[in-house]
């Protein structure tokens, strides 16, 4: 049976314009073509669902791209689909599809972070090792993967750890899921759980969940900006501690019923419930009436969008007494 492979655009689909610098130009069928034995690993179904920057893509896109992976597992026919972006919202991305698809044929994310006109280019061996991802019978009912560098990783846990290294895709806490060697897909472990599926309603769906990253000694300014918001999503320090400056405005927020979803800014672990109580502590965070994710900021934005548009923010996240 057929892999279903869409094109989105990003570094992957990047060639050099007349300026100089790489802009994505190249099809599906392109990136195909640039990878030596694709063809006899599988059959392919080329889809050019966009061609744009992946800072460009945007939260309908998504939705969008969404119904297209939707589409292809209710086609019998198809085995699995893999997706090229670019790297910089990829995680993002592959987080929407995690929260909205709850089909069981793989979908695999991949992407490059060295462009075609580079001696190093990383594409076609990422997109080869996708399109195995997508034939291994294990990735069946995983929800959202990502596959770079050999290393195949859940879209929840996955994140960008490096602006330019190949080996940049990490999943900090908990690992890979499987690794690939030659034409080999290793499984090493599977997720407990799948991601909870949501069912928003497109036309709720905005871009305006305000995501912001406490630091030492910051202003309430940005804090105040996000009253004209939907939701407030914060990444704090540590355990769950925030400068005692910017509480009054948090305050304001909780009076003026702006929900606030609360994440460590920590690349590994999760909020505290009861274990500290100054002023400014996860004690604090509780009194607000804070929600509490245990993805990273902007994961935590993507579902807080999705939530408000399904009417399930306390389905979401947790709100601890």
């Amino acid at each position: 049976m057929p892999i279903a492979v869409i094109s989105t655009g990003g570094t992957i689909a990047s060639t050099n314009d007349s300026g100089g610098g790489a802009s994505p130009e190249l099809t599906g069928t392109d990136l195909v073509d640039a990878v030596p034995g694709l063809g006899n690993v599988a059959e392919l179904i080329i889809e050019d669902f966009s061609n744009v920057p992946s800072p460009h893509f945007t939260v309908d896109q998504m939705y969008d791209l969404t119904e297209r992976v939707r589409a292809y597992d209710e086609d019998s026919t198809v085995e699995g689909v893999v997706i090229t972006q670019g790297t910089d919202i990829l995680e993002e991305s592959a987080y929407f599809v995690d929260c909205c698809y709850g089909g069981e044929t793989p979908v695999v994310f991949t992407g490059a972070m060295r462009n075609p006109t580079l001696a190093s280019q990383d594409g076609p061996g990422n997109l080869l090792a996708s399109v195995r991802t997508a034939k291994s019978d294990e990735a069946q009912g995983l929800d959202a993967l990502v596959v770079l560098n050999d290393r195949v990783a859940a879209a929840r846990d996955v994140t960008k750890m490096n602006s330019m290294n190949p080996d940049t895709f990490r999943s900090p806490e908990f690992g890979p899921l499987a690794t690939i060697d030659e034409d080999r897909v290793h499984w090493r472990r599977r997720p407990i759980r799948r991601t909870p599926n949501y069912d928003p309603d497109p036309t709720k769906l905005g871009s305006d969940v305000c995501a912001l990253t406490t630091t030492a000694d910051m202003s309430g300014h940005a804090i105040r900006a996000a009253a004209d918001t939907p939701a407030l999503c914060l990444a704090v320090t540590g355990a769950g501690h925030i400068p005692p400056g910017i509480i009054p405005m948090l305050e304001d927020l909780r009076e003026d019923g702006v929900p606030i979803i609360v994440t460590t800014r920590c690349p590994e672990g999760r909020l505290a419930r009861r274990t500290y109580d100054f002023p400014g502590s996860e004690a604090t965070l509780r009194r607000l009436g804070c929600y509490f994710s245990d993805r990273n900021l902007q994961k935590a934005r993507i579902e807080t969008i999705i939530a408000l548009a399904a009417n399930s923010l306390d389905d979401a996240f947790t709100r601890p007494d």
